[in-house]
């Protein structure tokens, strides 16, 4: 994977801030059921067979950085291998499904990095004189705006953090809590009215200081997370990487290596256009579009392989093209996350007075 690594960052200041930006997630992909001793799925009513592709992707240069191959039925609780390659200085936001407090000490104190995460419930949290704190009866009382509180996470590894809670609209509110009594209904379960009352807020739990990102600005870095599904969504609709053939062990893994090494080598050379027009464009890549520019490519791309020269000049007619129709149209009503956090950008670099070749007037039309 070293080989296949862009260098070159999204401009946008307050992301520059970081040395990387590391999201981490898995989707799981259905196998023949004859490969269950090797890849055992989750049982129930899911595939036999199955394998977890866990991935780490980061964002900031657009870089698959690690793709591990594990069985199905593997929690994600229980995977650590990401916590090896942990730049210093980077920023990591995963789910709840990763969410153990051992980890977050080894990013923060180990890794000298930094994490955004949910705050997940019934983890015990504890004023910084050590002192229980009632997160459940602090919202009650709580006036209907965003704050923050510093906190020590955890009644063992009490680490210290930044609790920062946000009021969601009652309709989101509604909708959480509709979804949760459903998916608890499917386990047999029945979710406690302290969990429900949660609901009303989003809370986060993060130790990038204050004057590195506000509380506002931690729930839009917080968005960069819905990236990776993204990159899943990718892999499936596009690249078709759920829908494997054949029933021999060798066939199949042959058809997802091989899917995965055009995907990997996909990525690397389309990262460095994700912001073709510069950051305040508000326009973003349509991998829809770009999976087609490179499919009329494809034959001509094969023949150019043995040339250097001529390998070069078809990559530039494939970008030239990409950049002229590869992108979806610019949104009116919503932007999208790149144009969100360059907006953010913006007010970043004043806020701290920072020296950065930022066109205002261009961003601000």
């Amino acid at each position: 994977m070293v080989q296949f690594k862009n260098n070159s960052p999204l401009p946008l200041p307050i992301l520059q801030q970081f040395s990387a930006i590391n999201l981490v997630d898995s989707t799981v992909i259905a196998l023949p059921d004859n490969m269950a001793a090797e890849f055992p799925g989750c049982g129930g009513d899911g595939p036999q067979a199955s394998v977890k592709i866990q991935l780490k992707f980061e964002f900031l240069h657009g870089n698959l950085s690690q793709i591990v191959l594990q069985a199905g039925k593997e929690p994600d609780q229980n995977y650590e291998a990401y916590l090896t390659e942990i730049q210093a200085g980077s920023l990591n936001i995963n789910d709840l499904g990763y969410f153990v407090l051992a980890n977050l000490e080894t990013i923060d104190q180990e890794q000298e990095a930094y994490y955004i995460s949910r705050y997940l419930f019934g983890t015990s949290i504890l004023t910084s004189a050590e002192k229980s704190i009632n997160l459940g009866a602090i919202l009650k009382k709580a006036t209907r705006q965003p704050f923050e509180q510093e906190i020590l996470l955890g009644a063992k590894k009490k680490l210290p953090c930044r609790l920062i809670c946000i009021p969601l609209p009652q309709e989101v509110a509604d909708r959480r809590r509709q979804k949760a009594k459903e998916k608890a209904r499917s386990q047999g379960k029945t979710p406690s009215k302290e969990y429900l009352a949660l609901l009303d807020w989003l809370i986060f739990v993060t130790n990038v200081p204050q004057e590195m990102l506000s509380i506002e600005q931690v729930a839009l870095l917080y968005r960069i997370r819905w990236q990776i599904e993204l990159v899943f969504k990718l892999w499936k609709s596009y690249c078709r990487l759920d829908h494997i053939q054949g029933l021999r062990r060798e066939r199949v893994l042959f058809e997802l290596y091989t899917k995965m090494i055009g995907i990997i080598l996909t990525q690397f050379l389309v990262a460095p256009l994700r912001l073709p027009h510069g950051a305040w464009a508000n326009r973003e890549l349509s991998f829809f579009k770009v999976r087609a520019i490179f499919q009329r490519f494809a034959l001509e791309l094969m023949r150019s392989l043995p040339r250097l020269d001529g390998l070069a000049a078809v990559l530039t007619k494939i970008f030239e093209r990409i950049e002229r129709f590869g992108l979806k149209q610019k949104r009116i009503k919503q932007p999208n996350v790149c144009h969100a956090l360059a907006l953010a950008s913006v007010v970043y670099v004043l806020e701290f007075d920072i020296d950065q070749n930022i066109e205002l007037p261009t961003l601000l039309a």
